[in-house]
């Protein structure tokens, strides 16, 4: 196929975090903290605030809505391009493109897949450059 397929797509899934949930991640951060400092390790309870704002940082920011296209050679997301030579195999999941890299430092890249695309178009197109292989996301993926 010569033609690219487009589509919109959130960086991730977002799940509204409550209040009590900033409140048990802090609880905790600073209990961490207050023992560090009683067995004199103060640069670790540091470390834990510091890890425990990221978090909170993290979890409050919103996805940004970002245009996926798909060319014959490369996968465009946002502004970063992909050549599909860096992979071996794919798989279609519920939500997502699970691709499985020829890298083993960063094994996959999942790309997130909008309400209105053709699945099986996609599925089609990615056949003629890659393999299939039934592929899991990651574990620690849907930690956050």
């Amino acid at each position: 196929m010569e033609k690219e397929i487009s589509w919109k797509a959130f960086e991730y899934e977002f799940t509204p975090r409550s209040a009590n949930w900033f409140w048990t991640v802090w609880i905790l951060s600073f209990s961490i903290f207050f023992t560090a400092y009683l067995l004199a390790n103060i640069l670790f309870g540091i470390l834990v605030l510091i890890i425990a704002f990221s978090i909170s940082i993290f979890a409050s920011r919103r996805p940004d809505l970002i245009i996926i296209t798909l060319t014959p050679k490369k996968i465009i997301i946002g502004k970063k391009e992909i050549d599909l030579e860096n992979f071996e195999s794919f798989n279609l999941s519920k939500k997502n493109i699970i691709l499985k890299s020829i890298k083993k430092f960063s094994p996959y890249t999942i790309i997130p897949l909008g309400a209105e695309v053709d699945r099986e178009e996609i599925k089609e197109y990615l056949l003629e450059q890659l393999i299939q292989e039934d592929l899991q996301e990651p574990l620690g993926f849907n930690l956050f």
